[in-house]
């Protein structure tokens, strides 16, 4: 793993406060490894577990995501319905 790539695409670590999985301490640590110049994000959504994804509430964390995608991609490109079917 080369963490100081400065030429790697923008990277977002997302963690579940309640994750006995992947913990997030062990998620932040993994994020603090990425020194390079590329822009590198953590962000923690407490009370979420490993399945993040799957619980309820998910909306929030794929919105969190998608804005992050957007603002640090340079592009803006993506947004609800890109998929025809996946409203």
């Amino acid at each position: 793993m080369n963490f100081d790539n400065d030429e790697r695409a923008p990277l977002l670590f997302i963690a579940g406060g309640v994750d006995h999985v992947m913990p997030a301490a062990v998620n932040r640590s993994n994020c603090e490894h990425y020194t390079s110049a590329a822009h590198t994000d953590y962000k923690e959504f407490e009370g979420r577990s490993h399945y993040t994804l799957g619980q309820p509430g998910w909306e929030e964390v794929a919105d969190y995501a998608l804005d992050w995608c957007n603002e640090h991609t340079g592009r803006g490109v993506l947004h609800y319905g890109a998929t025809p079917g996946f409203d």
